[in-house]
């Protein structure tokens, strides 16, 4: 049974009345997705206003073909991969006419007696002995060591591709977000390679971004024996790459 019951002066909410903890609960829950939402848009928004060495416009340039045909038969054309899976290494630097030359691995051309995978270290930034594949481009089992690039102290630029989100979901551990961090490693870092038993310090000399389409940066100058680190930015979105390129320093 219900009834009406007047409001009076002194009773002026009649009938039952609603807990004050039940009142809070909309306020608590308002409160809690937007801290979830400030935790992913936030890193995105402070990576855009920091002070940041943003796209390069060097030369552009294509893949050097010299390389290509070292390693693949002589009347062998590159194989275009495209998709938009970006726990593919293939998926990195598609939609552009210089996508052409963005060759499908191709394991057979691979020099005899190779291993799987070698190990890099970032110890700046916690990454120790994480694997590079060789023979594989899947982002969330390990790094991937891009396709007829340099290997590890070599004349040329071994590229190494490695998957990353937003710093709250951060976990050194995972391949899906080892280089979440990688924004913040500083000039005259080292990373070390351990490679077929051999190891190497690469001391990182600059940082730059470049946009998906600006394949250039995967060409190899063999003047020098560099290494070149690639990850998405800002943290959580794919709408750039980061590229942490450091040079081989005497052991």
């Amino acid at each position: 049974m219900y009834s009406y019951q007047k409001a009076t002066k002194k009773n002026p909410h009649p009938g039952r009345k609603i807990p004050l903890y039940l009142k809070t609960i909309p306020t608590l829950i308002s409160a809690l997705g937007l801290s979830i939402l400030g935790a992913v848009v936030y890193p995105v928004v402070s990576y855009q206003a920091k002070d940041f060495k943003l796209f390069s416009f060097a030369d552009k340039g294509l893949l050097s073909p010299a390389y290509y045909q070292s390693q693949a038969e002589e009347n062998q054309d590159p194989v275009v991969i495209s998709g938009l899976d970006f726990t593919k290494a293939s998926s990195w630097f598609p939609g552009s006419v210089q996508n052409e030359l963005f060759a499908s691995p191709d394991y057979t051309n691979l020099p005899p007696n190779l291993p799987d995978a070698y190990q890099i270290s970032i110890p700046s930034l916690g990454i120790m002995d994480a694997n590079v594949a060789l023979k594989d481009e899947d982002l969330t089992k390990s790094l991937v060591h891009f396709p007829q690039t340099a290997l590890p102290g070599q004349l040329g630029s071994p590229v190494i591709f490695g998957h990353s989100t937003i710093p709250t979901f951060y976990k050194k551990d995972q391949y899906k977000t080892i280089f979440s961090n990688l924004p913040k490693v500083k000039v005259g870092s080292d990373i070390l390679v351990n490679f077929n038993g051999q190891e190497y310090t690469y001391r990182i000399q600059k940082t730059y971004e470049v946009k998906p389409n600006e394949l250039w940066v995967l060409r190899q100058s063999y003047n020098d024996k560099t290494i070149k680190i690639v990850t998405c930015v800002p943290p959580g979105t794919t709408l750039r790459r980061l590229i942490v390129e450091g040079s081989l320093i005497t052991n």
